[in-house]
């Protein structure tokens, strides 16, 4: 739909209930789209944006944390700037239900739990992490600060490298996930072992970098060549791609996969894939084939005339396919 058609709606869905009145709409979450919808709907409503921080994070240069190019600051977008100038109310917190027919949704916040009701819904809840066994033994994806993290560790396992430590596969470097994300984070990965390849004088071939993948080949969804290509690349870059592994488990230095083997690597980076934030299943809300919620071209969620969905938690069936929840699809 044209960004112009969009804003035509957005301010239709703020139209007025009554003469002299301003309907309430309530940003359930601020991905992208909140800031295009803050702008449409100035004057128009009385605008509430919810958000667990005064700031998103760009999810498409977040893997760049992992080598050092970006910091914290670069990949963060302020909110408050926004809000406070589109004349909107800012509350601190996550969204964990909605209730269609009461038209409240519940909010959980520093505050405690609260429930907020609405005329107007926009959810834009985007996806969480999915979950997997011994999770709390590898280096996520999100939040952002956990690429930080490992960032840190990696550097300093390669110092202890080259201070002679003999821990086992202490320079076994293992990314879980093999599509757009864990093939870019592996893209990182390798040019910060580069780095610290030339800082300790220890030869890179002595690293061993590993992409484990569930599916047959990287980067699903695009076209065979573009995957033979990015594939091409990876190898040329001495990595190993395990296809078609799926992971069962992390350990303390291990990651266990569901064909029984075992990997020892010192370092395991978890982008194993996200999902739709579990409580929308009990909304009540029509559900698209990822558990997104199902809107129309309008954004509309199907049978709920008051809420939108945009972003990763929308589910868009464009004739008989579910558009991938890409960037460039989404703009």
């Amino acid at each position: 739909m044209p960004p112009d058609k969009v804003h035509a709606r957005l301010r239709e869905v703020a139209a007025p209930a009554m003469k002299g009145s301003l309907p309430t709409v309530v940003l359930a979450g601020c991905g992208y789209g909140a800031i295009d919808a803050l702008r449409a709907l100035k004057g128009q409503a009385r605008v509430i944006a919810i958000n667990p921080h005064p700031y998103i994070v760009n999810s498409g240069m977040s893997t760049r944390l992992l080598s050092g190019r970006f910091s914290l600051d670069l990949v963060r977008i302020p909110l408050l700037e926004h809000i406070q100038a589109n004349g909107a109310q800012f509350l601190q917190g996550r969204v964990t239900h909605i209730h269609p027919q009461a038209q409240t949704l519940t909010l959980e916040g520093a505050g405690g739990i609260q429930t907020l009701a609405y005329d107007y819904l926009l959810v834009n809840v985007g996806r969480e992490l999915r979950a997997i066994d011994g999770m709390q033994h590898a280096f996520a994806i999100r939040p952002a600060e956990q690429l930080v993290a490992a960032q840190t560790w990696i550097r300093q396992c390669w110092q202890r490298a080259a201070q002679g430590d003999p821990t086992p596969s202490l320079l076994t470097f293992g990314v879980v996930g093999g599509g757009c994300t864990g093939t870019e984070l592996m893209g990182e990965l390798y040019d910060l072992c580069r780095e610290m390849s030339a800082a300790t004088g220890i030869p890179l071939a002595r690293a061993r970098l590993l992409l484990i993948h569930g599916q047959a080949h990287l980067a699903e969804g695009f076209s065979e060549r573009f995957r033979q290509e990015v594939e091409r690349e990876i190898r040329r870059l001495g990595v190993e791609i395990w296809a078609e592994r799926r992971v069962k488990a992390f350990g303390p230095q291990q990651v266990w996969l569901e064909d029984g083997s075992e990997l020892v690597a010192q370092t395991r980076l978890w982008a194993g894939g996200l999902q739709a934030p579990a409580w929308l299943r009990s909304c009540g809300l029509p559900l698209g084939p990822t558990g997104s919620l199902l809107v129309d071209e309008c954004l509309r969620v199907q049978g709920a005339e008051r809420i939108l969905a945009l972003g990763d938690c929308a589910d868009f069936v464009w004739g008989s396919r579910l558009l991938p929840k890409i960037g460039v699809y989404a703009v």
